[in-house]
C-alpha cells in the first residue's frame, strides 16, 4: 500500500514483503500503528490505530499480477481527510436520590466543531455492576434506537428523547422504579458517511453522569386511620348514628402515585375504591356482610378518604383499618400506553375499635 500526498509517493506497508515501508514509518509499523490485516483470500485491510494529520493523502492499494494477460483492476485508490477531534461530551449531573414514581431527566450536550461534514450521535446507558445497558441512541440519520429491554417502554411513552439546541439533548425516563437504579453514562460519537452508503465511526467520548438510587415506595409511604368527630378511644356510638371515619395518605411523590383505597372492618374488606375512582361496597343487602349498615366512601382532598355508614347497628362494631395499595403506571398516557401497573407498596393502618351501644329493654 502506498501514500500519495502533496505529489509525492510514499510506501506505507506490504502484506508480503516485511522491508516495503519507507524508513521515516518502520517506527509506526513496528508498533503496531500501521499494519494490514489479510480478511479474505482476495481482501486485505489497512489500519492506522493514532491517525495523525500527516497521513491525510490519498491512500494506493495495489497488487502484483502474475497473469500472462492482464484481465482485471489490479489497483485502486482512497482519499483519507483527516480532521481535529473536537467532540466535547458534557453531561449534567443527575440528582443522586429520586421518590419512586417520579421522572428521571438525563441531561447531555454533545458538540464538534464541524470543519469537515459529520454526524453525531448521542447514547444514554445504564451500569449495574459489571453489566451495562444501552437505554437509547438517537443518530446519527437522527433516528432513534433503544436498547432490548428499553423498547416497550419507549413505545409506552414511559421514555421521551427531548433534544435541544446547540447539542444538547435530553433524555426523561417517567415514573421510575428500583429498578432505574444504577450509574448512568452519556456517549457522543462523531461519524462521516461513506457515498457507498456505509456510516464511519471517527472518534467517540464516553462520560459518566452519575449514579442514581431510587427510593422505594415503602419507606415514605405512611395510612392513618382516624375518627372525624371528638370522641373517645374506642369510638362509641348510639345505634341510628352515622359512623364517620377518615384515612390519611402521605408519601414523597403523592401526585405520582395511584391509589387502592380499601377500609376492612375485622379483617374483611368493607368498601374499596378502585384505580379509576370506582367504589364497590361489600355491604350491600346481597353481600356477605348484608347486616352492616351501608358503606360509602370519598376523596375529600388530596390523600383523604372518608368512610360513612349510616343508621348503624350493633353488627357495625369492631376494628376497622384502612388498606392502602400504591401503584405506579408504566405506560405514558400520551401514547396510549395505559393500563400496565406496577404496586409499588401496600400498607394498612393502626386500627380504629368501633363499638356500638345497645339499647335497653
Amino acid at each position: 500500500m502506498t501514500k500519495e500526498a502533496n505529489g509525492k509517493k510514499m510506501n506505507i506497508i506490504s502484506s508480503f514483503d516485511a522491508r516495503f515501508s519507507d524508513p521515516s514509518l518502520s517506527k509506526r509499523v513496528a508498533s503496531g500503528d500501521i499494519s494490514v490485516a489479510r480478511l479474505k483470500d482476495n481482501e486485505v485491510e489497512l489500519k492506522i490505530a493514532e491517525v495523525k494529520s500527516t497521513d491525510a493523502g490519498f491512500y494506493w492499494c495495489q497488487t502484483p499480477s502474475t497473469d500472462a494477460v492482464i484481465s482485471g483492476n489490479y489497483e485502486a485508490k482512497v482519499q483519507l481527510t483527516v480532521i481535529l477531534n473536537t467532540l466535547k461530551v458534557s453531561p449534567l449531573t443527575p440528582p443522586p436520590v429520586v421518590p419512586e414514581g417520579s421522572d428521571l431527566t438525563l441531561s447531555c450536550n454533545v458538540t464538534r466543531e464541524l470543519s469537515h461534514p459529520t454526524y453525531l450521535s448521542v447514547t444514554w446507558s445504564v451500569k449495574r455492576g459489571a453489566t451495562s445497558e444501552e437505554i437509547l441512541t438517537f443518530g446519527p440519520q437522527g433516528d432513534v434506537v433503544t436498547g432490548a429491554k428499553y423498547t416497550r417502554r419507549y413505545a409506552d411513552g414511559g421514555i421521551r428523547l427531548v433534544p435541544g439546541k446547540n447539542g444538547f439533548f435530553q433524555l426523561v425516563i417517567s415514573k421510575v422504579t428500583t429498578s432505574d437504579e444504577g450509574t448512568y453514562e452519556c456517549n457522543g460519537t462523531e461519524w462521516t458517511y461513506e457515498s457507498g452508503g456505509k456510516w464511519i465511526k471517527i472518534v467517540e467520548s464516553t462520560k459518566e453522569m452519575g449514579t442514581v438510587a431510587v427510593t422505594p415506595t415503602g419507606q415514605s409511604l405512611s395510612v392513618k386511620a382516624w375518627s372525624s368527630s371528638p370522641s373517645s378511644t374506642p369510638l362509641l356510638l348510639s345505634p341510628g348514628e352515622k359512623l364517620t371515619l377518615v384515612c390519611s395518605v402521605s408519601a414523597d411523590n403523592l401526585p405520582a402515585l395511584a391509589l387502592e383505597v380499601t377500609w376492612l372492618a375485622d379483617g374483611r374488606e368493607l368498601v374499596t375504591m378502585e384505580l379509576s375512582g370506582v367504589v364497590i361496597s361489600n355491604t350491600s343487602s346481597g353481600g356477605a356482610q348484608g347486616k352492616r349498615g351501608e358503606a360509602t366512601l370519598e376523596r375529600t382532598g388530596v390523600g383523604e378518604y372518608r368512610l360513612g355508614v349510616r343508621g348503624v347497628s350493633g353488627d357495625d362494631g369492631g376494628v376497622y383499618t384502612c388498606r392502602i395499595r400504591a401503584f405506579i403506571e408504566k405506560g405514558g398516557r400520551s401514547s396510549g400506553g395505559g393500563g400496565r401497573w406496577h404496586m409499588a407498596a401496600e400498607k394498612t393502618s393502626s386500627p380504629v375499635t368501633v363499638k356500638v351501644a345497645q339499647i335497653s329493654e
